[in-house]
Order: C-alpha cells, then sequence, then structure tokens
C-alpha cells in the first residue's frame, strides 16, 4: 500500500512520541490498529525515517501535498510558478 505524506506524518509523530519502541514494533503497532490501518514493513520504515526531514519541510512549504504518495517534480519553471 502506498502511503501519503500525512500518512508518514502520523507514523513519524507516533515515533516521537514513543521513542524507545522498535521499528518492528512500530510496523506491527500501524498494522494491528483498528481504524486506518496502515501497511509497511520494517524496511519501507527505515529508508522512510531517512527522508523524515525532507518530507516535514514538503508537508509545511506545501501543506496541499499531503494526500500526495510520492513528491511532484516539475521541470518548467513557468508550470511551477503556476502551481505554487
Amino acid at each position: 500500500q502506498n502511503l501519503t505524506l500525512a500518512d508518514w506524518l502520523l507514523v513519524y509523530a507516533y515515533i516521537d512520541t514513543h521513542p524507545d519502541i522498535s521499528q518492528a514494533g512500530i510496523v506491527e503497532h500501524f498494522q494491528t490498529c483498528h481504524e486506518g490501518a496502515l501497511i509497511f514493513n520494517q524496511s519501507t520504515l527505515s529508508h522512510k525515517l531517512r527522508e523524515c526531514h525532507n518530507m516535514e519541510a514538503c508537508a509545511n512549504d506545501n501543506p496541499t501535498a499531503l494526500s500526495l504518495k510520492r513528491p511532484r517534480v516539475v521541470t518548467r519553471p513557468d508550470v511551477e510558478h503556476a502551481l505554487v
């Protein structure tokens, strides 16, 4: 399942409030949630933790990006200007 930026920010917030839980424990917690279970594995979590600061910066710079599943890449400055 591809998680949105908002989903990953939720995972990061959980990690910040539960720093003593292992990555496997975090994965298990989100897979067993009764409402809105998030399905990902420990390898994906490890990879996404390295991108944490970039993803949080993206959310702060562009709040409408919370529903995106991957970063938007625009190669033309005029289109980028129109989108922002």
